[in-house]
């Protein structure tokens, strides 16, 4: 015993601290830059050929890829067990031998991402301007990641920087120039080129050229032409050299002033508590170097949640031994009481020393920590049993060694198998698929490692403390062992003039009771059925943080999309006053607001609220209230709010069409778009299928080809005038900086300036662009979506779950409106996706755990009852149990979700210990020759204080959570529900319905074996 205290609290000092489980996402993401493309030209020239070159490798389950303007993205996942290593590294080979890419694209960038946790954001603010954030922001981030607990640290706001190199075209004509020329003339004389070594008798001597630019004046000297009289034509005698930042401008602010964030987050193994700490102590001292007016302010800091979502857990837990502890000292001696207690913080440790090795290695969490809670009554059930047994025997035959064994001995055998049924039934936990398994397994390995050191603690360390146990002799203790024995002496007759009779009558009315109890089971499921309790599958966070995502139509101003991105911001502190209005408070609910634009028509607000126990609004009223205030933004495609604490999981409604025709699948995407707008409680509907642009198509002419012109000059020249010629790329410090030749702004913002561009031909002369091409308008995507090498669109929405369940609006889809849509247009298909997707694999994996679990329960409860019929009367229980689960849920008003059907997994383990603690007693007293109905009535009575205290103590360890009101125990909360109800539960259907279930099963072997089938009164027993 004093091994597993000592090792494992040095594992309990030592083990990782995190607000959730790690969720590991084993996906490989490959994403190919393809500057200034179309999202067409970026399926045909990168995405088709990487699909082509992976579609015969082993081990992809899913390939889904987005053709996007300027980039591809494409997303592979690997089957079940497949090592992803080797399937990176097949992936990696293959796309290093294409060949065939357009000459403009970039490399590959081929990764597996890792899963990061935030543990805060800083925000720099102040007198600075926006160059002077950066590089401080870049300072600071350096910094940072010198330090070993910080493993990433991102800028958020900021801008790249550019060199952007601008000359008009009757500047280029003037100089008979092309954008082409100036962008090879920098590219050939702006660097530094190694040469090689010269051998001297003195040493070797490093040959160089050196002439690489890095800012604008050293560009603006670079020599464009030189003439036989020495005249030179410099770069800054035609054309404006800008070193700055990319054009598109945005903004990024912080409480509405002008700022700049830096997001820490951890990764692996990092304790978040540990980062955090680091991070601030660096910022104190930051602080005292900057001058006067530049702020550092920390928001988002995860590690408060983290800690009071640890306290609040660790609170419960000391609640609930406390209570569990009343309970055994009112009906057991107080030192047997203490004892049993004793094995609590013994079988804890033990787990906690298990879970810290190599082979687990999990995290202390709040999942973790919740299922401490939830073994907290079930880990003492094994140690009630073994001591209320070897309590009753030293009651009758006084207290000895012997007496001790003899108890210990006469349940030992039920006990231990009641334990490996548990565990068992928790087995499943660490099987759940899809990107919700780590929460029920981090709950899983707690109770499973529990139950393990439970069967040591009980088996061999409580009967040796109380064979030399003394007995009490002190006043205080013997008080409260004369209230103890006048509980017993209280339960014992209960016992009899109660409980025995109505026992018996149940009993002579077996076939009735369980009809009944049937009854029940029905009308259980009819509460379900019915809606009258909820399912929603997907758990439900509430936290302190909400965000709102902004995307304008392509081509809106940019100052359109911060006009837009203030409006939101202002909507969130308007509904704040009003709420200070209407409630008389001068308190804010809004503690910080972050707002930051980016690629011209992106925006995105987050929100830190004040804690929710300082106020009395929630996170859905406020949510409620900004979206209705905000209202419609015109001119926006995409406008949704959410909660963003803890992980993402994306839209709860959500279905990939496939066709091959890809207008055939923009209508069946725009008609589901549409039918969802019919759906109560549904918002941010998205249609991947509607985004759409004009698009300006060059045809070149026959005069054109006359000329010498071909596509490629044609396109090239066009695109060297808008989006710009790439001369090079530069180091300069940390930041890599493009030289972008083109024309000026103030050229490429109309459609006008096509009416005025030239076309160099082969010969030089410069032809205007309409004498040699066509320009056609044609409507053009904004996104291209592959899924497994087929068009593919994804039309998705947010349902709320106070008002709909998301799983009916998707049964309703499937089973109504999808079919038809299919009959309508031929050859299309469709499948669940995202959050969906993942429910399904959740509910698929539970219900297959379900099936193993119960076979393996029946496998052991056959061992010691010996019997192949009994196992089916002590696993009767466990559907009466899920009653209890259901009508918990009903009672307190939670939906039935993802934690709930767990809790009932594992409830199926739990509800048939006392069932067959009971049945192992009746079996013992009819082998030893007494009546059936009399050794029934006697073991129901005889064990009804074990049974009674193993459930009470489970419930009450879970009671406390069922009681809380914070929003970091929501979560858990339902999983509580249905193990503290469903026990409840089944410890009736324990004590009057398995005596009556057990007496059937005889009248079926007497009606079996073509024997009388007696029905005798209840006063025959």
């Amino acid at each position: 015993m004093l091994i597993i205290i000592v090792v494992g609290l040095g594992s309990a000092a030592n083990i990782q601290r995190k607000i959730m489980p790690t969720f590991e996402f084993e996906i490989i993401w490959i994403s190919v830059p393809y500057p200034g493309a179309a999202p067409e030209e970026v399926e045909r020239g990168i995405v088709e050929k990487i699909e082509e070159a992976i579609n015969d490798i082993e081990g992809i389950d899913r390939i889904e890829a987005d053709a996007l303007e300027s980039v591809a993205r494409i997303m592979i996942e690997p089957v079940d067990g497949v090592d992803i290593s080797k399937l990176y590294n097949d992936v990696q080979n293959r796309i290093d031998g294409i060949t065939t890419f357009p000459a403009n694209a970039e490399e590959p960038i081929i990764t597996q991402p890792e899963v990061m946790f935030p543990v805060l954001n800083i925000q720099i603010s102040g007198n600075l301007d926006l160059r002077s954030m950066k590089a401080l922001a870049q300072e600071m981030r350096r910094d940072l990641l010198t330090y070993p607990e910080v493993s990433a640290a991102d800028i958020i706001g900021d801008r790249a920087y550019e060199i952007s190199v601008e000359i008009s075209e009757p500047l280029l004509r003037e100089y008979h120039l092309t954008l082409q020329d100036v962008a090879r003339t920098i590219a050939a004389s702006s660097l530094d080129l190694p040469a090689g070594s010269l051998r001297t008798r003195n040493g070797e001597i490093m040959l160089r050229t050196v002439g690489q630019a890095y800012q604008q004046q050293a560009f603006e000297q670079l020599v464009l032409r030189t003439w036989p009289d020495g005249t030179r034509l410099l770069l800054g005698d035609i054309a404006t050299v800008r070193d700055d930042f990319v054009e598109e401008r945005g903004f990024s602010e912080f409480d509405g002033r002008p700022s700049l964030g830096l997001q820490i987050n951890s990764m692996g193994e990092q304790d978040i508590i540990e980062t955090a700490a680091i991070v601030k102590d660096y910022l104190a001292q930051k602080r005292a170097e900057l001058p006067d007016g530049v702020n550092l302010e920390v928001w988002g800091d995860f590690t408060y949640y983290l800690d009071e979502r640890l306290d609040t857990m660790v609170r419960n837990l000391a609640i609930g031994a406390l209570l569990v502890f009343i309970t055994l000292a009112l009906f057991l001696e107080i030192k047997l009481a203490f004892w049993v207690m004793l094995g609590i913080p013994v079988c804890f440790l033990g787990a906690m020393a298990a879970i810290n090795t190599p082979y687990i290695h999990a995290s202390l969490n709040m999942v973790s920590i919740f299922g401490f809670i939830l073994v907290l009554g079930i880990v003492v059930d094994d140690a009630i049993i073994i001591g209320e047994s070897a309590y009753s025997e030293t009651e009758a035959h006084g207290h000895s060694l012997d007496s001790v064994i003899r108890g210990a001995y006469r349940v030992a055998t039920p006990a231990t198998f009641g334990v490996l049924t548990t565990i068992v039934a928790f087995a499943p936990t660490l099987f759940v698929q899809g990107m919700f398994a780590p929460m029920p397994a981090a709950a899983g390995w707690v109770v499973i490692l529990c139950l393990t050191f439970s069967l040591v603690e009980s088996k061999w360390i409580l009967p040796s403390h109380l064979a030399h146990s003394k007995p009490t002799r002190n006043r205080l203790l013997l008080q409260v062992d004369r209230v103890q024995e006048e509980v017993n002496r209280r339960l014992r007759h209960f016992i009899d003039n109660r409980y025995r009779q109505l026992l018996l009558t149940f009993i002579a009315n077996r076939y009735l009771s369980l009809a009944a109890f049937l009854a029940l089971l029905i009308l259980c499921v009819g509460l379900v059925s019915g809606g009258l309790v909820r399912v929603i599958v997907s758990p439900h966070q509430p936290g302190e943080f909400l965000s709102a995502e902004l995307r304008m139509s392509e081509g809106s101003p940019e100052e359109r999309t911060a006009e837009a991105t203030r409006r939101i911001v202002e909507g969130m502190r308007t509904i704040d006053r009003e709420h200070q209005r209407q409630t008389g408070s001068s308190e804010s609910f809004i503690a910080h607001i972050a707002a930051h634009v980016y690629d011209r028509i992106n925006g995105r607000i987050d929100v830190e609220l004040t804690k929710q126990d300082k106020r009395e609004i929630s996170n859905a009223e406020i949510q409620r209230l900004w979206r209705e205030q905000v209202g419609h933004i015109h001119g926006a495609d995409v406008l949704g709010f959410k909660t963003s604490d803890g992980p993402e999981f994306g839209p709860n409604v959500a279905f990939d069409l496939e066709h091959n025709d890809f207008e055939t699948l923009r209508a069946a995407a725009a008609e589901l778009e549409e039918h969802l707008r019919h759906y109560d409680g549904l918002s941010d509907i998205r249609n991947g299928a509607s985004d759409s642009r004009d698009e300006y198509h060059f045809e070149l002419l026959p005069e054109g080809e006359a000329l010498g012109l071909t596509r490629l000059d044609l396109g090239t020249q066009v695109r060297n005038a808008f989006y710009g010629a790439e001369a090079q790329r530069i180091q300069r410090g940390f930041d890599e900086v493009k030289v972008m030749v083109r024309y000026p702004q103030r050229d490429r913002e109309s459609v006008e300036s096509l009416d005025n561009m030239y076309i160099r031909t082969p010969d030089g002369d410069s032809v205007p662009l309409d004498t040699v091409a066509r320009v056609e308008v044609k409507p053009g995507l904004l996104k291209s979506t592959r899924i497994d090498f087929q068009r593919a669109a994804e039309v998705t929405a947010v349902a709320d779950i106070e008002v709909v369940e998301p799983s009916r609006v998707i049964g309703d889809l499937e089973n109504n409106f999808l079919p038809q849509l299919r009959e309508k247009y031929p050859g299309l298909h469709w499948n669940k996706a995202g959050l969906a997707e993942e429910e399904r694999l959740l509910m698929t994996s539970l219900f297959i755990g379900f099936g193993l679990s119960l076979f393996g329960i029946y496998a052991l409860l056959a061992i010691p009852t010996r019997s192949y019929l009994q196992p089916l009367i002590i696993m009767g229980v466990i559907p009466f149990g899920i009653i209890g689960a259901v009508v918990g849920h009903w009672v307190l008003d939670y939906a039935l979700g993802m934690m709930s059907f767990i809790g009932i997994v594992a409830l199926s383990g739990v509800v048939v210990n006392d069932s067959l603690i009971l049945v192992d007693y009746i079996n013992r007293a009819v082998a030893e020759g007494v009546a059936l109905g009399e050794a029934i009535v006697e073991a129901a009575c005889k064990r009804f204080r074990a049974i009674m205290l193993t459930s009470l103590t489970t419930f009450l360890g879970l009671a406390p959570m069922l009681m809380e009101r914070s929003a970091q125990a929501q979560a858990m909360i339902p999983m509580a529900i249905s193990l503290a109800f469903g026990i409840v539960f089944a410890t009736v259907i324990t004590l009057v319905l398995v005596p009556s279930l057990y007496l059937i099963l005889d009248d079926l072997g007497r009606w079996w074996r073509g024997e009388r089938v007696v029905r005798p009164a209840a006063e025959t027993y």
